[in-house]
């Protein structure tokens, strides 16, 4: 499960900010938004867009506040990372955690080499993002 905190300015708000908790299960596309509790909606990247999949209406410009704040996370962007690094080597990276990612490698590969390789290069890959 993937699990963000989000903080959204809200001049309504005595803070001047509302605190939301984004959920993505690892088996669902979607991220469900959350406030104290209560589900506000459920958004996902459709065609290039994050839409608002529930049945309640959320500000649009809200819904888009909240996937540039997921876009911009490392855990969309690192899969991408490793499979380009070692494209000879992974077939396939899936997340499943903010810090749980299963790297499935290609067949009849070298194993050790690669696993020494890529246990010496990944501490610094995700120290630079």
């Amino acid at each position: 499960m993937i699990k963000l905190h989000y903080i959204h300015e809200d001049p309504t708000q005595a803070l001047g900010f509302s605190a939301y908790l984004l959920l993505k299960d690892k088996h669902k596309h979607s991220f469900l938004i959350l406030s104290d509790d209560e589900i506000l909606g459920e958004i996902d990247l459709i065609n290039g867009e994050w839409q608002n999949l529930a049945d309640r209406k959320l500000d649009e410009q809200f819904v888009k506040s909240i996937g540039t704040f997921i876009s911009a996370q490392q855990f969309l962007n690192l899969p991408n990372l490793i499979k380009s690094r070692w494209a000879a080597f992974v077939a396939e990276v899936v997340v499943q955690s903010e810090s749980d990612y299963l790297i499935v490698t290609k067949p009849n590969i070298e194993f050790r080499s690669f696993e020494r390789i890529f246990k010496e290069f990944i501490p610094q890959l995700i120290k630079d993002e």
